[in-house]
């Protein structure tokens, strides 16, 4: 069964090519640009999203406001949530980690990298 990747990205041209590209490597994507679009597709989806993935700076509800809601929420506490994000700041980075975020890929990446975070995220957990 396929994997659903729900994915937080306030650029449009942005969120359509990631989930284009995840989409061709055999995932179903949901799209949401902003955190609080995201959390309504989680608090109101019939079936389970397998891992977030998420920018971090983001109008309305960032990522790291995302990454605190869902793990704070019993109901989604468990689906993983890497941010792939240009921020590079280290205390956001160990906050985010204290937060329960399960990876932090930075921009631009290496596709062979992004996959193999995605692959770890959604066959380990978090």
């Amino acid at each position: 069964m396929k994997k659903t990747i729900l994915v937080v990205e306030d650029f449009a041209s942005i969120r359509s090519f990631l989930c284009d590209t995840l989409e061709r490597a055999g995932y179903t994507t949901i799209g949401a640009s902003n955190g609080n679009e995201a959390l309504h597709v989680l608090q109101n989806r019939s079936t389970p999203v397998d891992l977030v993935l998420s920018d971090y700076n983001m109008p309305e509800c960032t990522g790291f406001d995302l990454l605190v809601k869902i793990k704070s929420d019993n109901t989604t506490a468990g689906i993983p949530v890497i941010f792939l994000t240009t921020e590079r700041n280290p205390d956001k980075m160990r906050e985010a980690q204290k937060a329960g975020l399960t990876a932090w890929v930075k921009k631009p990446y290496k596709a062979e990298t992004f996959f193999a975070q995605i692959e770890n995220a959604i066959v380990n957990g978090r």
